[in-house]
């Protein structure tokens, strides 16, 4: 089998973890890694990754996710953060991403026109930006599955939070970051339940 194949058939949203068995430093090195190293929109990289081992921040945190043993027994959790005002056409963020190319001045300025003309006519008048963000974290929020995955090691990824709660807890500072989702990370302590799948028939269509 393909590795990434073999790392995606040993993925599945683990429910009960080990609480007992922790990442290794150098495991959850890779881990991130694989969440910065995530492509994104126009690279605008419109993320940031908070990493929560400590047990009394994750007890605190657990009533704002639905009481969901995962937060609490993984190893770790990621939160994903996303910066949805930085990414608005015109701010200092945006020019500081495009001018990691190092290109001519004008043809910088040209880039960040068509993200500008992009953004007003294609993203804004379909969602808004906190919206466009959180698409981009769900990337970096795959690769960070399959990387933990490819190394044996278990996620669960949860939606089943309340945001503003949650941002309370972890003293966000909401008018640069909105937390988009969370990753659970460590070591499952059941076994693997029967993935349930539509057939590729039925989801792929090649014309």
């Amino acid at each position: 089998m393909n590795a990434v194949i073999d790392a995606l058939n040993f993925r599945h949203a683990c429910k009960k973890f080990d609480p007992a068995r922790k990442i290794a430093t150098k495991d959850l090195d890779t881990i991130l890694e694989a969440a910065v190293l995530s492509p994104s929109s126009f690279g605008m990289e419109a993320w940031k990754f908070l990493v929560l081992q400590s047990p009394g921040i994750r007890e605190k945190l657990r009533p704002a996710c639905w009481d969901q043993t995962q937060i609490t027994d993984s190893s770790h959790v990621i939160v994903i953060l996303a910066r949805p005002d930085q990414v608005a056409p015109g701010h200092p963020y945006v020019a500081e991403s495009f001018g990691r190319r190092g290109l001519p001045e004008d043809a910088t300025t040209a880039y960040i026109e068509k993200y500008r003309h992009h953004m007003e006519t294609e993203v804004l008048p379909r969602m808004n930006l906190y919206a466009w963000c959180s698409k981009q974290c769900y990337i970096a929020l795959a690769d960070i599955m399959t990387a933990a995955a490819a190394m044996g090691i278990d996620s669960c990824p949860m939606e089943g939070f309340e945001k503003d709660r949650v941002e309370r807890i972890l003293e966000i500072d909401t008018q640069k970051f909105e937390v988009a989702v969370l990753v659970a990370l460590g070591y499952r302590s059941d076994k693997q339940p029967p993935r349930r799948r539509h057939s590729k028939e039925k989801l792929v269509e090649i014309r």
